[in-house]
């Protein structure tokens, strides 16, 4: 569902949108810094912009040799492919551009679209991870077809100061591990941090020292 909140003269103000149980408004200054995250645009372009335009060519030709019956079965599997990318790419608009956080609101924006979160808002969120590329899909409040699901390369997103986006990453991961604590990814998170909290510890601290190794200390 979409609307638009209008000023005393009428005019849309935009990038208003209401998802779900999310509501949308513009951000006052009283809200805290935000700090945004801007995909690599040469990754982009590679990774999201060319891919869609692939799966929609794949798309054409897969519902061409479907039609023609040449080679129908691997036309339908392009076709189902192909849609599928394109659909999340140019319609759902699963990969965002932009990404600004603060402490009230996250905010994705792709292909002219603004979707506009309240934190507090969320109650559901359901996130699976890669942390070796620090890239994150995510559906906020159960998601949709349309709106509310997104893949999140924080591994390819930068500030303005060309820091990566480790920080959205640990506050999706954090805001999860707040909202379910008893997922099974979040339970494993735990753990693996502290056995790499242990480890450290034990490097830490200090080896004992043999009698062997003391008796020879004393000879030289």
């Amino acid at each position: 569902m979409m609307a638009s909140r209008h000023d005393g003269d009428g005019d849309a103000l935009a990038g208003d949108v209401v998802h779900g149980e999310v509501a949308v408004e513009e951000r006052g200054s009283g809200e805290g810094v935000a700090r945004t995250y801007t995909y690599d645009p040469r990754r982009y372009l590679f990774d999201v912009q060319i891919t869609g335009a692939v799966g929609a060519l794949a798309a054409v030709a897969g519902a061409v040799m479907v039609a023609t019956g040449f080679l129908a079965f691997f036309g339908a599997i392009a076709l189902v492919l192909g849609l599928y990318t394109a659909f999340n790419t140019f319609i759902a608009k699963c990969y965002p551009r932009v990404a600004s956080l603060d402490e009230e609101y996250l905010v994705l924006e792709s292909f002219g679209r603004r979707d506009v979160y309240r934190i507090a808002d969320i109650h559901r969120i359901q996130l699976r991870e890669n942390g070796k590329s620090r890239s994150i899909y995510v559906r906020f409040n159960g998601g949709g077809a349309l709106r509310g699901r997104y893949f999140i390369g924080c591994g390819d997103m930068y500030d303005e100061n060309g820091q990566r986006a480790q920080a959205l990453y640990d506050a999706l991961l954090d805001l999860q591990a707040r909202l379910d604590p008893e997922n099974i990814r979040v339970i494993a998170r735990k753990q693996a941090m502290r056995a790499a909290a242990r480890a450290e510890a034990e490097d830490a601290e200090p080896r004992p020292v043999s009698r062997r190794h003391n008796r020879k200390k004393r000879r030289t």
